[in-house]
């Protein structure tokens, strides 16, 4: 018999969960992408290696000094806003320092990504100031964006860094903000020629940049073949596969997922009406105005009714607040 200890869920969700299982309605492939995998894998502190070892793969590819630790931080500086949809992890984290990262994961574009990212840069140093700092003790912001589709269309690069900087002579203005785009779907060329070098055993892993494709292949799923056949030498990388089959050996986490993808498709119906009446609204009332609010407006009511269901689960506050974006005062009230 299952055991059924109601310390994540209500009782009436832990059997549904088993319920599903028995049914094989659970989710039969993990979704690396998604939100609660990704939390689970790089933001435990326990695992605070595997975060870093994405992070300096990352910086170590243009040169950029690598992290020799990181903690999270308070959201309370960081923006937010519309600009936040289809957002999969949003990692803040302060070196010892004082360096600030903020890493984000985005399956979507939602308007002009780059914008969003000089917007989140831009608030992670008046934060600094905010908090006390002087202009003078400003320290280094760097905004990672691993994306799950390309900003740059047309171009062949996939990692893109960023700078304040003269576009004729290159002298360089300020280093204090550093903007990082990596496009995930232009790696697949990459893969390919990385699979026949482990296949032939000639991966060099030390390589920052082969590092940094392995990361973009596990996490789409396009290259874990690469991971567990050929590099379980490499102690964060086997340590990754571990830490998937111990999420994935828990049938809560696969609820969990499953309760993801049905808020995602949620949304995205939610969206696609929202759009349609705002720009039929748009069209009496100016087409900007009437997309901007449809869009709001649907994205709200997706969450507030995702919420629902998941409370009729008996489900956490906490958790819900988690799994939809909503506050946890936004959840309280859905609940009263």
């Amino acid at each position: 018999m299952d055991d059924i200890d109601g310390t994540i869920f209500g009782k009436s969700t832990e059997r549904e969960i088993l319920d599903l299982e028995r049914r094989g309605l659970l989710p039969k492939r993990i979704n690396r992408f998604g939100d609660h995998y990704l939390k689970f894998l790089l933001a435990a502190p326990e695992r605070k290696r595997l975060l870093l070892d994405l992070l300096n793969s990352t910086l170590r590819l243009t040169g950029y000094e690598p992290l020799e630790d990181i903690e999270p931080m308070d959201r309370e500086i960081s923006p937010r806003g519309d600009g936040r949809k289809g957002i999969r992890l949003d990692y803040l984290g302060r070196t010892a320092s004082g360096r600030i990262v903020n890493l984000e994961f985005q399956n979507r574009p939602t308007g002009d990504f780059a914008k969003r990212a000089l917007y989140s840069g831009s608030a992670l140093i008046y934060g600094q100031l905010l908090s006390g700092e002087d202009y003078d003790g400003i320290r280094q912001t760097i905004f990672v964006g691993l994306l799950d589709f390309p900003i740059f269309k047309g171009e062949a690069g996939w990692y893109w860094d960023f700078i304040m900087s003269h576009p004729k002579s290159g002298k360089i203005l300020t280093r204090d903000m550093v903007l990082i785009f990596i496009e995930t779907p232009k790696l697949k060329d990459m893969l390919k020629d990385l699979r026949r070098k482990a296949r032939a055993g000639v991966v060099d892993m030390e390589d920052p940049e082969t590092r940094l494709a392995a990361w973009g292949g596990y996490v789409t799923s396009e290259g874990v073949d690469i991971l567990s056949e050929s590099m379980v030498s490499d102690e964060v990388f086997s340590e990754v596969m571990k830490v998937e089959k111990d999420f994935w050996g828990d049938k809560r986490n696969r609820f969990i997922q499953l309760m993801e993808e049905r808020r995602e498709l949620d949304a995205i119906s939610e969206l696609a009406s929202a759009k349609r009446e705002g720009m039929v609204e748009g069209l009496a009332k100016g087409e900007a105005k009437g997309k901007a609010e449809g869009l709001a407006e649907g994205e709200a009511r997706g969450k507030a009714g995702t919420a629902r269901r998941m409370l009729a689960r008996d489900m956490e506050i906490s958790l819900v607040a988690d799994i939809t974006g909503l506050s946890e005062d936004e959840v309280r009230t859905l609940a009263e």
